[in-house]
């Protein structure tokens, strides 16, 4: 069997999917998924450090929120 390569800018490979079929769509989107969600995870995790870095927080201070929080659940229920 032989090989065909193809070059294709981004308008043209959006052009192609574009024509494909919603189930092709979802096979790719999930395929595109599995290969990117390390990079993915790791971008989230990298952004939730520079928060925690820039805006510092003591265990008493979450513990205090998640008090507060819990009252107004609680509140909210009754």
């Amino acid at each position: 069997m032989s090989k065909v390569s193809l070059e294709l800018d981004t308008k043209e490979l959006k052009r192609l999917i574009e024509r494909m079929s919603i189930e092709d769509k979802i096979k790719l989107i999930k395929e595109l998924e599995r290969e990117t969600w390390a990079k993915r995870i790791t971008k989230v995790l990298k952004n939730i450090d520079a928060r925690r870095k820039k805006y510092k927080i003591s265990n008493r201070e979450i513990s205090q929120e998640i008090e507060k929080a819990r009252r107004e659940f609680y509140a909210r229920r009754n």
